[in-house]
Parts: structure tokens; sequence; C-alpha cells
């Protein structure tokens, strides 16, 4: 984001009238851990340095390392819980979060971090506008994937199966965001829909049941296709790295939740691996079966059934 003079001048006195320079290192190393302001700003440990001087050279070093938000959430961390027991009030904090409003992002209290703004037809990004590439989240993917879609090829023109595969993905993108999750690759019959957030798992499982009874409905009410569309979903969480790229996104979890959508998942079902399947709740779990995994494991299946009366 973009550091306004006016926005500057806030942190500036925000920082400087708030605390002294060893406070503002702490603060400054909860976000860069090796954070070290009189290496950064050239003043000798003998000299101590201007608070005024020392919240600038702070706000120069945060804003080209892009931490600036990353830093605006350790103050208000601080303010919050204190640090080391003291009670700690920053003054200006309020009007530098409506600062950082008015270009897009809105606080989180519940998530603890800032988030990019979505409404009034704002661009969605891959990482929610908090995370950084290049580094490693705790993540939880969803997995989809149509059946037959070569076969549908030879059958029915181009023009309707691109029709059909785009109703397919409004669905399913309307379905991630409503659940603050995010559509990170999608490949025309399938894609990969990251949540991150807290109950990311129960909000991508969620999903991905939803998912199959919007596609249950589509194909009773809206589809033009002669034939029911079917598609194959699973969810699983782990260490991902972002990369803005959906291209080249990897890593030991994405190619796991494809091996379970593939190999373990059959048409017009959800599976779900074993630790998404204990963050389930009572609630939830009873509504999946368990199957035969890879390597004498258990997995978990989701599917809509018909009751015979």
């Amino acid at each position: 984001m973009k550091i306004q003079t006016r926005l500057a001048t806030l942190f500036i006195s925000a920082l400087s009238q708030s605390m002294p320079v060893d406070l503002m290192q702490k603060v400054a190393r909860k976000v860069i851990p090796d954070y070290d302001i009189y290496e950064r700003s050239g003043f000798p440990q003998s000299i101590p340095i201007p608070r005024v001087d020392a919240a600038r050279q702070i706000l120069r070093d945060f804003v080209k390392e892009n931490y600036f938000l990353k830093l605006i959430e350790s103050l208000l961390d601080v303010q919050q819980h204190g640090e080391m027991g003291r009670e700690i009030r920053i003054p200006l904090l309020s009007r530098i979060i409506a600062e950082i409003e008015d270009q897009g992002f809105t606080y989180s209290e519940q998530k603890g971090v800032f988030v990019e703004e979505t409404k009034n037809g704002r661009t969605r990004t891959m990482g929610w506008g908090t995370l950084r590439e290049g580094r490693s989240y705790e993540l939880a993917l969803l997995r989809i994937d149509t059946v037959g879609n070569s076969d549908l090829v030879r059958r029915y023109p181009r023009s309707l199966i691109d029709t059909t595969f785009a109703s397919v993905r409004d669905i399913v993108t309307r379905l991630v965001e409503k659940r603050d999750g995010r559509i990170w690759g999608w490949e025309g019959d399938g894609g990969l829909a990251a949540f991150y957030f807290i109950d990311k798992t129960i909000q991508a499982t969620l999903c991905g049941m939803e998912i199959i009874h919007e596609l249950f409905m589509f194909n009773l009410l809206s589809t033009a296709l002669p034939q029911p569309l079917s598609a194959r979903l699973a969810v699983h969480a782990g260490p991902c790295k972002f990369v803005a790229s959906s291209k080249e996104s990897e890593g030991d979890t994405i190619r796991r939740v494809e091996l379970l959508e593939s190999r373990y998942t059959q048409p017009d079902s959800l599976t779900v691996s074993p630790g998404v399947y204990t963050d389930l709740g009572s609630k939830l779990s009873p509504l999946f079966a368990p199957v035969s995994g890879p390597d004498n494991s258990s997995l978990y299946r989701y599917g809509l059934e018909w009751q015979r009366r």
C-alpha cells in the first residue's frame, strides 16, 4: 500500500509520543525479529536516538520491506495487551487505522490482521491483502475437478462446454468467497481454493458440501447439457508457501489434496483428510463415512444420499 504524507506524519507522531526508543525496537522485532534501530539508522550505540528520528527510521524500513501493515498490527496488539506487564496507550492510532481503511483495508479484530476490503467492487487478491510472497502459512485447501471432462468435450459443442464450465466456476467462486476463501487457480473444468483464517478447515469443508448441493440443483434446474455434470472434491490442510502466481504454487499440501481428489474421491462426493475430519466436531463429522486411503489410512467422505421409504 502507498503511504501518503498524512499517514506517515500520523505514524511518526503516534510512535514518538507513546514509547521510548527501546520499546519501539521491541515492537519492530515482533515483525522483524533481528531488527536493530542503531544498525539501520547509523547512530552509534553510545548516542541516544531522538524518538522522532527513530520513528521515522522505522517507518522508512518497514515501508521499504512492505511490512507497514504488520507493524500497525503489532502496535494494536501492544495497545490491547500491553508489553511486559506495562500498559501502553498509543495516541492517533485510531486515525492511522482510518487512513489505512481509506486505502481499501479493514482491520479484523477476530483475525488480528488487516485484510482487503471487498465491498464496493474492490478486487479480491489471492493473499487477502495480508499474506506475503514466499512465506509459508497453515492453510486449508479445497480441490474441485469435473468428472469426464474429455468425454464432455468430445460429445458436445465447445460453446456449450465453455458456458457450462463458466457457470460452474461462478458457483464455486461465489461459495468460496462467501466463506472468506480465495480461488488460487482454475483450469477450465476445476481448480483450487484456499482458506486461511479461523476455522479454516471447517469453512473449506462446508464450502465443499455447499458446492455439491449447488451442483445438484444446477443439474436439476439450470444446465443446458443433456447429461448431469459430476465433480469430485477434496479438502486437506497443512503448511503451504504463498505464491501470488497460481501456476507456480506447489508443495506437499497441494500435492496431497490433488491426490485425495483424483484417486480417492468418487463422483459427486467430498473427501477430507484425517486432520480435517478431527476439526469438524460432533455436528459435521457424523455426515462423513470412513473410506480407505493411502498406506492403510482412513479418509472421510461426504455425498448426497437418498433414503427409500
